[in-house]
């Protein structure tokens, strides 16, 4: 049962934009939890339609020219200005400031000093990882670690990673990524529906999500699924009853054109679709109509890693479709490897192969991993279940909170 508003703890969210669409797991913290009120500060709005929410406090108006100088400045000093988000906070005086990502909540560090306000921050991956690889971001985080009372991390692995980077183990607390499963259940049968039809089982769908950043390993996806089909080829034709592979890619960036450089030198481009960037619902739609998720995500050369595990992980398990993945950072927590998916070593292009061959053959095996997938997700993942394990957090902080004596900083209480 949803609290009476009295009675709702006040957080106030940082975050940089409001909203990537790759982020859209703060979306759902955002409007699953009813037993808080929440307001978002952020530097701007960036696809605000597609994720409609009442309170959110930009410091940046507008996307266009005017913004441009101020948003220089956030990036060159990588830190905001009192105003407008001290206004906002005294006006709304929350019980609990909650930045997403570590950078935001240096960004914000001057800002949470000034206040006699809980600091909780969720870390991803990237923030901890290759940011803190340089000395002035580790001298930044440890102010950062000093001046937060909790640290949220989706994993084991990120855990045990953040606390090797000077965050006070005290201070950590695990809770997974929690995915509108109720949304992914109730999508319908999306491009293909292959497992539905005698027709579709001859074309298997296979999914990848990431063409921006090297951790996500599109390299090694592109080139798996090329192997896998040489293999297939060599085999089998489509004429003898065997399954037809297809590449869908979700998303743009710096490895597309590499990808397709290799489709195309493979004479395979034909096999592969294209999506660019793709609303969360359309996402979904082409998400229930794969046969199989690929996450060969890696640790890039700059030390930018998945800190736990992608989110199109947990959302491909909730949807029903097996992964195809690596034993990278938490994916091996998230992915039980023989029982609702197949995990393979970093950049073993052969190895991701063989197991795209061997969920594709075997339509049997992707609807009992699927199945088992969709369990465990539903069950460890679900949103309203791990809201209510983050207000606990926030609980805890606003009990166990030292008040500090009134100073001419502090603005209220």
């Amino acid at each position: 049962m949803a609290a009476d508003d009295t009675d709702k703890l006040k957080v106030c969210h940082f975050v940089t934009y409001y909203l990537p669409v790759t982020q859209n797991w703060i979306y759902s913290q955002l409007i699953h939890n009813e037993d808080c009120s929440a307001a978002v500060l952020c530097q701007r709005l960036t696809n605000p339609e597609q994720f409609p929410f009442d309170a959110v406090y930009p410091i940046c108006r507008s996307s266009g020219l005017p913004s441009v100088p101020g948003r220089l400045i956030h990036k060159v000093f990588e830190r905001y200005p009192l105003e407008p988000h001290l206004s906002t906070i005294t006006r709304i005086k929350p019980d609990i400031l909650h930045g997403h990502f570590l950078l935001e909540s240096w960004r914000n560090y001057r800002l949470v000093k000034r206040l006699n306000i809980p600091l909780a921050t969720t870390c991803y991956g990237q923030d901890v990882t290759s940011l803190l690889r340089k000395p002035f971001w580790a001298a930044r985080s440890r102010k950062v670690f000093e001046l937060g009372a909790a640290f949220i991390v989706e994993g084991e692995y990120m855990g045990e990673t953040l606390a090797a980077k000077g965050c006070p183990k005290e201070k950590i607390r695990v809770i997974k990524l929690g995915v509108d499963v109720e949304r992914i259940r109730g999508v319908g049968a999306g491009i293909g529906s292959m497992d539905n039809t005698a027709d579709n089982d001859k074309k298997v769908r296979i999914l990848f999500t990431g063409l921006n950043r090297e951790k996500k390993g599109a390299v090694y996806a592109a080139e798996a699924f090329v192997k896998a089909l040489s293999v297939r080829n060599d085999n089998q034709s489509d004429k003898d009853g065997g399954v037809d592979l297809e590449l869908h890619l979700l998303g743009d960036g710096v490895y597309r054109k590499p990808v397709e450089k290799i489709l195309t030198d493979a004479g395979v481009r034909r096999k592969a679709v294209f999506h660019g960037m793709t609303p969360y619902p359309r996402y979904l739609e082409i998400l229930k109509g794969a046969g199989i998720v690929l996450a060969p995500s890696v640790c890039a050369a700059d030390g930018d890693t998945e800190g736990g595990a992608p989110v199109a992980v947990i959302e491909a398990l909730c949807a029903g479709v097996p992964v195809a993945g690596s034993n990278h950072c938490d994916i091996p927590n998230i992915v039980s490897n023989g029982s609702t998916g197949l995990l393979s070593a970093e950049r073993d292009v052969d190895a991701l192969a063989r197991d795209i061959r061997v969920l594709s053959n075997d339509r049997r095996l992707r609807a009992a991993m699927g199945e088992r997938g969709a369990r465990y997700a539903r069950a460890e993942h679900d949103i309203g279940k791990q809201v209510r394990k983050i207000t606990e957090v926030y609980k805890e902080l606003k009990k166990n909170f030292e008040f500090q004596a009134p100073t001419e900083h502090i603005l209220y209480r």
